[in-house]
């Protein structure tokens, strides 16, 4: 019986080939079994998520251009994959997308871990056929931030079609192995990598999009001194289509329900807003306690504007993001004031209307001169974030949390009002 999709007969011989996929995401868990030197340790289990949005048009209707970002979430355990998840690394990508599969990518910072896999043959094929392509991956094992790039030839088999969660899908399966001397040992902790993988794919026939992976994998890795690191266990990758979200409906719907109308007036954002001082001068060296002190006392001309705090909204590459400034904390501490129930709520009740979408929360603090310190108190915060809206509803696994410490200052740290607006945490709608 033949089966048509968008006039092609898959049932018969077919093109593998990339379309314009629109915005797409992507969720790989790994769980594999570690071994040093033979023996075994424990399991490994990580989780990379990203979105990729569309750019514009690339070079002719072969090549398309898109952006987006990496989400890196090492050490997830199993039963706390329906829990927020806190990410440890945020990895920005820009590349291009060639018709038959291959990737070129701007700035190479290792995502994403395979390029050019699958790759698709230029002729039609039919169930039994067989081609072999380059490709290359990513391979940084131990998060050195420095990932040395494989090149090896893959291996595929077009297996025919089938139906995967009422979507028609083609089925192909690949193999591929490498044995890498690394040039410049020690840069990424290895000199050595060995490994085979073993791929069923499923590609969703409407538009080429890999929408499941399942690689059984064995890798092994001579360290300098000799000693090994071996890998064995398996990586599920899965694609999806995202629907892009209307920003501008999105944020008017948002900022009604948020009252974004009493924003402070004009120059108490000029306070809020103004860019930060050389780094010498950021370590003011007040504790949070201190600033309130200092607030009470009188010696601070802008604190009494910035009390009437303000969540801002905008649209970032990302997605929407919600900035919610000077954000009342205990001293030190991630325990909200009581007085910041209210606006909680209001948040609450605003990310509500929003189904389906994955919210990053991210903490800031005011810079002191304690990085370590700062950074451990705002993935405290940012996570005590996700807790309260989780208790006014919204589920766990829909949030993804990281801090910054004071890294990332919108005010000046010089200054008890820079600082408090420094102290912030955002919400970003992800696309």
């Amino acid at each position: 019986m033949s089966v048509h999709i968008n006039g092609q007969d898959i049932s018969g011989p077919v093109t593998l080939a990339m379309s314009n996929t629109g915005a797409y995401s992507i969720v790989e868990r790994s769980d594999w079994r570690r071994y040093d030197n033979g023996r075994y340790v424990g399991l490994v289990r990580h989780e990379v998520r990203a979105s990729i949005i569309p750019k514009t048009t690339g070079h002719g209707n072969d090549t398309l251009l898109y952006q987006g970002n990496f989400f890196v979430l090492q050490n997830t355990l199993r039963d706390m994959r329906q829990s927020a998840q806190s990410v440890d690394a945020v990895v920005p990508v820009s590349f291009e997308l060639h018709r038959n599969g291959t990737i070129v990518i701007e700035k190479d910072m290792g995502f994403p871990a395979l390029r050019g896999f699958p790759t698709f043959p230029a002729q039609k094929v039919v169930p039994g056929f067989k081609w072999r392509a380059p490709a290359s991956r990513a391979v940084d094992p131990f998060n050195t931030g420095d990932p040395a790039i494989i090149t090896f030839n893959a291996d595929y088999e077009y297996r025919g079609v089938e139906k995967y969660k009422d979507i028609w899908v083609y089925k192909i399966y690949a193999i591929y192995g490498y044995n890498y001397q690394s040039r410049n040992p020690g840069s990424n902790g290895f000199s050595r990598v060995q490994g085979s993988h073993k791929v069923d794919i499923l590609i969703r026939v409407d538009d080429g999009l890999p929408i499941f992976m399942h690689d059984d994998l064995d890798e092994k890795y001579t360290m300098i001194d000799g000693s090994t690191v071996q890998f064995k266990g398996f990586s599920l990758t899965f694609g999806s289509g995202i629907i892009p979200m209307d920003r501008s409906d999105v944020i008017a719907s948002l900022g009604n329900k948020l009252k974004i109308e009493s924003l402070p007036a004009p120059n108490a954002r000029a306070v809020v807003s103004e860019p930060p001082v050389p780094s010498a001068s950021l370590q003011s060296g007040l504790s949070e306690a201190e600033d309130q002190k200092a607030a009470a006392s009188g010696k601070s001309t802008n604190t009494a504007i910035l009390q009437d705090s303000a969540i801002d909204l905008a649209p970032v590459p990302e997605g929407i993001r919600l900035t919610i400034k000077d954000i009342r904390f205990v001293p030190d501490s991630a325990e909200f004031l009581p007085a910041e129930r209210s606006r909680l709520d209001l948040i609450a009740d605003a990310l509500k209307q929003i189904p389906d979408r994955v919210f990053l929360v991210e903490g800031h603090t005011a810079a002191t001169g304690k990085p370590a310190g700062e950074l451990e108190l705002s993935i405290e915060r940012a996570k005590r974030m996700v807790d309260e809206l989780e208790r006014r509803g919204i589920k766990a696994d829909r949030f993804i949390y990281k801090g910054w410490g004071g890294t990332k200052p919108i005010g000046d740290n010089s200054t008890n009002a820079g600082r408090s607006a420094n102290r912030r945490v955002e919400i970003t709608i992800l696309e």
